[in-house]
């Protein structure tokens, strides 16, 4: 039962191998630039390690919750470089108030010979710890989208989705759309309906490609698959809904499956139950 008082959960061990570590290398890696005792030096680089973890916890809140990956490249790496000014500003503050805390403000002039050092400590843990959210948000993302990336392997879905050209009986309230709008960061586009190559699942979201570029958008393919116009545009795919005038040429790949090119360059696997659908559409 006593042994209970110092019972460790089993997730938190690296993080305390990692403080541990870090600690050490720190301590002896100032040792050498100031005259600080040792075993002062190693208490303030614990609580140096403690304070990156925290940080690190607070970015791994924040990135995921505010949807960066919805922005698009530019406006990321401006959020991402003001995020890294505000990580570093706040860990070389925090740092030297710990040395300050640590050492006596007698010894300010000493502590300040450290700060160069210590910003780019912050700047490398802010980079790592950018890396490892971001692998955790692909992991994520990969194991929701794992249901769609078979479809290949058969043709024919386990629920078979309506085609689009029968659907038009089945809801007659639903309205045929003619424009989308996305949201990018501040800025709202308005996409034509005719602007629209194909739709990609991704997720929770759809990537509505343009002659433009790429958009992201919080929606589901069955939505985009009962409200565009029947005659225009096919899903071809359990992955992908094509605009049948965008489409340059069909052909024929490996047994039963068709590629189709698209008049922006991309290709796009077809099923066998997306390429019927699609013949039915051109009259084939």
């Amino acid at each position: 039962m006593k042994l209970s008082l110092f019972y460790i959960p089993l997730r938190l061990i690296p993080v305390i191998l990692l403080c541990i570590t870090y600690a050490v290398l720190q301590a002896l890696a100032f040792h050498p630039i100031v005259t600080f005792p040792f075993g002062m030096l190693l208490l303030k680089s614990a609580a140096d390690a403690m304070l990156l973890v925290s940080l690190g916890m607070l970015l791994a809140i924040i990135i995921p919750s505010s949807n960066y990956v919805k922005l698009d490249l530019y406006q990321r790496l401006i959020n991402y470089f003001a995020l890294g000014l505000v990580y570093i500003s706040l860990w070389g503050g925090l740092s030297f108030l710990l040395s300050l805390l640590f050492f006596g403000r007698e010894n300010e002039t000493e502590i300040r010979t450290l700060i160069s050092i210590t910003v780019w400590i912050g700047l490398f843990m802010f980079v790592i710890q950018m890396q490892v959210i971001h692998f955790q948000m692909l992991q994520k993302k990969e194991e929701h989208g794992n249901e769609n990336k078979n479809d290949s392997d058969d043709p024919q879905p386990s629920v078979p989705s309506t085609p689009l050209h029968e659907t038009s009986n089945a809801t007659e309230e639903e309205e045929i759309l003619e424009r989308v709008a996305v949201k990018t960061g501040q800025k709202i586009h308005v996409i034509l309906i005719q602007d629209i190559v194909y739709i990609q699942s991704d997720g929770d979201y759809v990537q509505i490609v343009t002659g433009q570029g790429r958009y992201l958008k919080e929606e589901t393919m069955k939505y985009f698959e009962t409200s565009l116009p029947r005659n225009q545009f096919v899903r071809v795919h359990r992955s992908f809904i094509v605009n049948v005038e965008k489409i340059l040429r069909i052909e024929l790949y490996e047994k039963q499956n068709q590629m189709l090119t698209l008049k922006n360059g991309d290709q796009i696997r077809a099923s066998v139950s997306g390429y019927k659908e699609l013949r039915t559409i051109l009259n084939l």
